[in-house]
């Protein structure tokens, strides 16, 4: 920012800085209006990429020019104001000129400045002419960032107040030469709000935002004066550990500095806090105190020890160790690069410690450097099978997981390496076993301990990062035998922190009395069945890729669907290794670990036994509030243990207790933490993929069409992403015929498909399920026998329901079997159930049934090949394309229904691109809607009034989906804090909320009690009073749920998005519990999922009201698509009316 003409000027970089931090602003502000002068700083590294941008600008005005476009420069304006406007007012004339580019367009409206790289003539009618404009920025990143987006949205603002309308993209051209294209409306509300916020921040004369330490600190020119401030102040964010809502509530409690928490005594309590946890923190803050009285680093061995915990992790010294770390940058390609694998190990005949490192600068040498490292290490094994190896923190196991995955290579191996956990993190021990009296927990925070200082030109991670992409932008060995060099003495710190903590060990034992246990031995092979299954699908994945060349971008459709199918037969061994690891990594985790998954429930604390049933004991355990996923009727795992932990009767979260049912005669001790069972056993489903990659093979074995007969050729179709195949319909026209109703679309296309498959794409309200149903008793009345899937028994049973009804009063005429053994049950009366596939088979083959309906477990099994003429599939935007292929072969025709934009497929693996897709969204490839000559897209809700469905089209379907007329009439009747139709705004100030709000809980409480009672009008016209059966109150934690409960009426329908998918009402209330994105704690693609939000928004039939914080609106993003998640909350704060909380009546 600086002045022109008296008054101060922004500009988009200004704008950046102040979303990285607000105090910078305000210091800036001051520098000026010549206040305060900045302090020097070096920034050699800034110099590179400044020099290195501009040959990229250049480079890409000579690729335009020599496409023959005509380019009107208008030259670098400089500071004063004439010289701006005479710049803004040459750039107008180029523009209304109609200029094919224009090069360094510069803007100046007496507020704001700026200068963009290019604007681009594209054919879009404005006030200009036929023509328009679309602005074009070169940036070194080899990905687009948020800041680049919103810098070319305020570009965009400028264009479009000169040509009177808004461009509709913008363009980032990245370091590599591609070119980047994003919607600005993907990004214009976040934009709006941040400029705003920004105003009215350089316009603020009262206290300066206090300087939080935020990630831009690290190459602020001010770090050092702010730091100086918050040691001046003894800031709680100095004690290692601390989290903003932990001192929050500090803070609410007196306990306002370092140390206010050093002189807390043990045992003391602090509402909303464990005293756990705070008796750690505790003591961690005097440790850090003595450390400032006196200079010296100390540590504290945590007392008592626990077996299989903290040192007890440490397993014997091998001389076969070895010691890793991997130098990744985040930025590098296309979703990162980890460009030097290093490992320290003994060199043979007993020398010194040798060091080995695997570089890579693109993604073929990312892959050899991988497949090196693993290689490296199975054959340590075979020499010393007792080797670990050791590594500090998950980086580098969570790098070689995602590598295995991507490369689908040595994922065998490293399956064999987790199960046989030879992967030793020594953060863990360290955290679990040893207090230290740093401010962090870094492995150089540490070494002060066991090691002398380093004296290398790279300190940390972050300059490892920066000068790779230095050397990236200017080749120069120097820089990477400097990154060598750091990565070496990684390599060698985390060796000698692994002997400090044996000797701590040894420290521990002598003190305690006893000796440590260590990890027992485990065998990492997998069965022998299960080695041989992999075998033969390695073995099959060659032959369907067989001659196929390495370079993918010349594929055709065949092609494509053979390399993909290879990738799909793996799916379910994927996900399932996923899901073990994270399950023995639960088993090893700490009371504080389990606390913070989402999953687990700890601590527990045993209440005692209150009741008896089935000749066993029903046994009640405390816990605090906490994300969890366990459920009445599962089996959780102790993980001290590793065993069944009993079976869950009954789970309050508002009163915080737990009921497990356990035999009488159990010895096991009583848990103290609740893990999820292991996953289910998947053979069946892999067994089905693999028939059908097996079928692709022979039929390809003579050079021919690869296409085989049936079910099995409909999921290649599906692979290839074919047109769907319907008689008489010309390849590549729109299925839905003008004027044509989406319903009567599907009936007409159904019975017309010629051994193909159809997609139909439902959003909210659309009659996803009466199209279906409608589709399946045609088929019934044609004599054909169908088949309905879904990802779970109770969408199989909605759907079957739906059946039923369409079919006539109680399901006559249709005979329907449900193949469910357990909940999940059809209620109509006539649908039978079957429980176990014996019956289905018998049914089959006796000709007694119409429809039958069950999990892909059912219909992947061979008894079933080609059993069903049609088999629809329902959820399929949570049903995973390696499930559809393992059921396509029960049929010959495929009716794919969903919706990928509401509630995304469930994955834990990482998966080749393309592979770990749902079967719709494959379909819809990066598309929000079908196209429609790819399949059905329903386009009008019954469901929503048309100020509702406005926003959810916007933001979830491009703006295609449209409300019924009849929705208009819904309204709710005046009366206080709310009326009308649309959405409405409740922001509510809290500070240090995760997963609970009271504040949210009493304003929801206010909005609820002042709708009840009145006056609703539904699309008929009908008017009726609201009851609470009218109003869905949604959070996205079960402890904002269970808050609610609290505070609402006996009987309120409360529950998180998951639980009302398929729901609706006249009234949603959507609360989201968390003060700010730093509270948040399953990361803000969690609670700003743009699927959670378009299904909590499109429950409401009437009224959609958002009950947050306005903090949530100032979230940082760090990656393009969290700023699209954060711009749909933008949007809908915009959009909506505002609204205040009033005090709920009693």
């Amino acid at each position: 920012m600086n002045v022109v003409d008296g008054s101060l000027v922004l500009s988009p970089s200004d704008l950046v800085d102040f979303l990285a931090c607000g105090h910078l602003t305000r210091l800036e502000r001051q520098v000026a209006m010549g206040q305060l002068v900045r302090p020097e700083h070096d920034d050699p590294e800034g110099e590179v990429l400044r020099r290195r941008g501009d040959e990229h600008e250049r480079s890409e005005l000579a690729r335009l020019a020599a496409e023959g476009r005509s380019v009107v420069r208008i030259g670098r304006a400089g500071p004063a104001g004439d010289q701006l406007r005479a710049a803004a007012a040459a750039t107008a004339r180029a523009m209304r000129a109609g200029a094919e580019v224009v090069y360094q367009a510069t803007f100046f409206d007496g507020r704001w400045r700026g200068h963009a790289d290019f604007l681009v003539r594209v054919g879009t009618p404005s006030h200009l002419g036929p023509w328009s404009y679309e602005v074009v920025d070169t940036k070194l990143a080899r990905r687009p960032t948020p800041e680049a987006l919103l810098q070319l949205c305020a570009y965009s603002e400028q264009v479009a107040r000169i040509q009177g309308t808004w461009p509709e993209a913008m363009v980032v051209v990245t370091g590599d030469g591609e070119h980047h294209r994003h919607r600005v409306a993907d990004a214009l509300a976040y934009y709006r709000v941040a400029v705003q916020r920004l105003e009215r921040a350089v316009a603020a004369t009262g206290p300066a935002p206090y300087p939080d330490r935020v990630k831009r600190c690290e190459r602020c020119a001010w770090a050092r004066r702010c730091d100086a401030r918050r040691r001046r102040d003894d800031h709680l964010s100095l004690v290692a550990g601390m989290r903003s809502d932990v001192a929050a509530k500090l803070a609410r409690a007196g306990v306002g500095t370092v140390a206010d928490l050093a002189a807390l005594a043990p045992g003391s309590p602090v509402p909303g806090l464990g005293q756990a946890s705070l008796d750690r923190l505790g003591e961690q803050a005097r440790l850090q105190k003595a450390q400032e009285a006196d200079g010296r680093v100390r540590h504290r061995l945590r007392l008592p020890p626990e077996d299989d915990r903290g040192l007890a992790l440490l397993p014997p010294p091998s001389p076969g160790d070895l010691f890793f770390d991997i130098e990744g940058d985040p930025w590098a390609g296309d979703g990162g690069l980890e460009y030097l694998f290093g490992v320290v190990g003994r060199a043979s005949g007993g020398g010194a410690p040798a060091y080995t490192g695997f570089w890579a600068h693109s993604p073929p040498e990312e892959k050899a450097a991988f497949e090196a490292f693993v290689d490296l290490v199975v054959a340590g094994l075979a020499d010393h099978p007792d080797l670990h190896v050791y590594h500090y923190a998950p980086y580098e196991v969570t790098a070689l997981k995602k590598l295995m995955s991507r490369y689908a290579t040595r994922e065998a191996e490293v399956d064999r390496l987790l199960r046989g956990q030879v992967f030793v993190d020594l953060y863990r021990v360290v955290r679990q076993g040893v207090l230290v009296s740093q401010e962090g927990y870094g492995l150089k925070k540490l070494e002060p301990l066991y090691l002398d200082p380093r004296e290398g030109e790279i300190t940390d991670g972050g300059s490892s990062i920066v000068a790779y992409e230095q050397w990236l932008a200017s080749p120069r060995p120097s820089v990477l035998e400097a990154i060598r060099a750091y990565n070496e003495d990684d390599c060698r710190s985390t060796l000698a922190l692994r002997d400090w903590l044996e000797d701590r060990r040894s420290e521990l034992e002598a003190l305690d009395g006893r000796q440590l246990s260590r990890p027992l031995p485990v065998t990492g092979a997998p069965s022998a069945s299960l080695a041989e299954s992999d075998e033969r699908t390695a073995a099959l994945a060659a032959r369907l890729t067989a001659g196929l060349p390495d370079d993918r971008t010349g594929d055709d459709a065949e092609q494509r669907a053979r390399r993909l199918l290879s990738d799909v037969l793996d799916w379910h061994r994927r996900e399932a290794r996923s899901e073990w690891w994270a399950w023995f990594d639960r088993l090893a985790g700490s009371d504080d670990e389990l606390t913070d998954d989402h999953e687990s429930l700890a601590p527990l604390a045993y209440e005692g036994m209150v009741g008896e049933v089935d000749r066993s004991c029903i046994h009640r355990y405390r816990f605090e509030p906490q994300e969890h996923k366990l459920r009445v009727g599962d089996h959780p795992v102790d993980p001290r243990t590793g065993k069944p932990a009993g079976e869950v009767l009954a789970l309050d979260p508002s009163a915080g207790t737990v009921d497990l049912k356990r035999g009488k005669g159990s010895a096991a001790p009583h848990p103290r933490a609740l893990v999820p069972a292991p996953p289910l056993d998947t053979t069946l489903l892999r067994q089905a993929v693999a028939r059908v990659g097996e079928a692709v093979a022979r039929a390809g074995a003579g050079g021919g069409p690869i296409r085989p007969p049936g079910g099995h050729g409909v999921a290649l179709d599906l692979l290839a992403g074919r047109s769907p195949a319907v008689a008489g319909h010309p390849p590549g026209q729109p299925l839905q015929q003008p004027g044509e109703a989406s319903v009567d679309a599907a009936r007409r296309l159904v019975p017309r498909l010629a051994g193909g498959y159809l997609p139909v794409q439902g959003p909210p309200g659309s009659g996803k399920t009466f199209t279906a149903a409608a589709v399946i008793v045609d088929a019934v009345r044609h004599g054909r026998r169908v088949g309905v899937s879904a990802p779970s028994h109770h969408a199989v049973a909605n759907l079957l329901d739906a059946v039923c009804e369409r079919s006539g009063a109680g399901g006559a005429g249709v005979r329907v079997l449900q193949r469910t053994s357990g909940g999940g049950r059809a209620c109509a009366p006539l649908v039978e159930t079957a429980g176990d596939n014996g019956r289905v088979l018998a049914a089959l083959d006796a000709g007694e049934v119409d429809v039958v309906g069950g999990t892909p477990w059912l219909f992947a099994r061979e008894e079933l090949a080609g059993a069903f003429d049609l088999l629809v599939v329902d959820e399929a935007g949570q049903f995973p394309l390696a499930n559809a292929v393992a059921v396509a072969g029960a049929a010959d025709n495929l009716v794919l229904l969903g919706d990928p934009q509401q509630l995304p497929q469930p994955s834990r693996g990482i998966h080749p691109p393309g592979a770990g897709a749902s079967a719709l969204g494959h379909v819809l490839g990066d598309d929000d809607t079908l196209p429609p000559e790819r399949g059905l897209f329903l386009s009008r809700s019954f469901r929503m009034h048309p100020a509702v469905c406005r926003f959810v089209s916007e933001i979830a379907y491009g703006g295609r989906l449209g409300a019924d007329p009849a929705c208009e009439h819904q309204l709710v009747g005046e009366g206080p804090v709310v009326a009308g139709a649309g959405l409405r705004w409740l922001p509510v100030t809290a500070t240090g909320n995760r997963t609970r709000s009271p504040e949210e809980a009493a304003a929801v409480a206010g909005v609820v009690r002042a709708l009840l009672g009145r006056p609703s009008t539904d699309c008929h016209g009908h008017r009726r009073p609201l009851t609470l059966a009218d109003v869905l109150v949604i959070a996205p934690y079960n402890a904002q749920v269970a808050e609610l409960e609290s505070v609402l009426p006996a009987g309120a329908r409360v529950g998180t998005v998951d639980r009302f998918q398929g729901q609706e009402a006249p009234v949603v209330v959507y609360s989201m519990a968390s003060s700010s994105a730093d509270d948040v704690p399953r990361g803000i693609d969690f609670l700003f999922s743009l699927n959670r939000l378009n299904v909590a928004v499109s429950r409401a039939r009437t009224l959609a009201v958002l009950v947050c914080n306005p903090a949530l609106l100032h979230t940082r993003c760090h990656r393009v698509e969290q700023l699209r998640l954060v711009n749909a909350l933008c949007r809908f704060a915009e959009s909506a009316e505002r609204i205040d909380a009033v005090a709920a009546p009693v």
